[in-house]
Parts: C-alpha cells; structure tokens; sequence
C-alpha cells in the first residue's frame, strides 16, 4: 500500500504548487475591453503597466489574501508530515497521518472560502461582460478540490486510523 502513500505526497505536493502559483500570479481577472489588463490579489495590470496594490484595497481582497495563505501554510504542513510519515508514523502520540489529513482538509477549505469571497464580491454583476475571470482564478479552485481529493486519498493510507474501519 506504498502507492496510497505516494498518491497522496503527489497530490499534496500538486496542490501546494497550484495553489502558490494562484496566489503569487496577477490573472484572477482580465477586463476583456482592453487589451493587457488584468488584476489578482496583489497586483493590478493595466496597459501591461502593474501597480502593487496591498492595502487600498476593498475588504475581500484581504479576506481572501488571508484564507489563501493560511490555507498554503496548512498544505505545507499536510505535505511535510505526509513526507515525515515515511520515516516514523507518530509525532509523540499524534498520527502524522492524522495531522496530514486534517492539515488537507482544512487546505481545502480554508481555500474554497477565498475563492468564495473572491466570488461573491463579483464585479461582473456591476461591469457585465467586461470582467472575467482567468486562469490563475481557475488554479485557485483546481487546487481547492485537489487539497480536499488529498485529504480524503490520506484517509485510506495505510496506518492512518480510518484505514482500518
């Protein structure tokens, strides 16, 4: 059942990559009127010209600038006791399977509601057809669903407590 083990170090470390490059990249939305412009949560494009933007910003954007990072600090954690459980399976009497599924699951979460927020302050309702949403938008939920498929893919290693029922 070594596979389960390295299914789950793979799609946690996908996750994770997924979900920095979502949050460090500029391309969360595009304006479709004009041409090179687009914004993320930390830059904004215009004319190919960016301006860092960190705190003249409406109050979702730091919402969902602080849920995506906590959930890439709990994917890291869920990654590096993923790797820590190839040598020893406990951390004094915690499972790091335990702490590895939790660390996925709340990844997951944590990032669903960034993206949630992000969606629900759509500016497509205000601006319709000229705001929509791009690739590094896309990468954000891509890894929200991968953190949450590692979580429950953890659940089945071998020697994790959910394994035996």
């Amino acid at each position: 059942m070594v596979l389960i083990r390295i299914a789950s170090v793979t799609l946690a470390l996908l996750s994770s990559a997924l979900l920095v490059v979502a949050l460090v990249t500029d391309n969360w939305v595009k304006v479709n009127e004009a041409e090179g412009s687009h914004l993320g949560l930390w830059k904004i494009c215009v004319s190919q010209i960016c301006i860092l933007r960190l705190t003249r910003v409406p109050g979702f954007f730091h919402t969902s600038r602080f849920f995506m990072i906590l959930a890439m600090f709990t994917g890291f954690l869920s990654f590096f006791a993923l790797i820590a459980s190839f040598v020893c399976s406990h951390f004094r009497s915690v499972s790091l399977t335990l702490i590895s599924t939790m660390g996925s699951f709340s990844a997951g979460v944590c990032a669903m509601i960034a993206l949630a927020v992000f969606t629900s302050a759509d500016c497509q309702l205000v601006m319709p057809g000229i705001l929509s949403y791009s690739w590094s938008y896309g990468l954000g939920w891509l890894s929200c669903f991968l953190y949450l498929g590692t979580g429950a893919v953890t659940l089945l290693t071998p020697g994790s407590s959910y394994s035996r029922v």
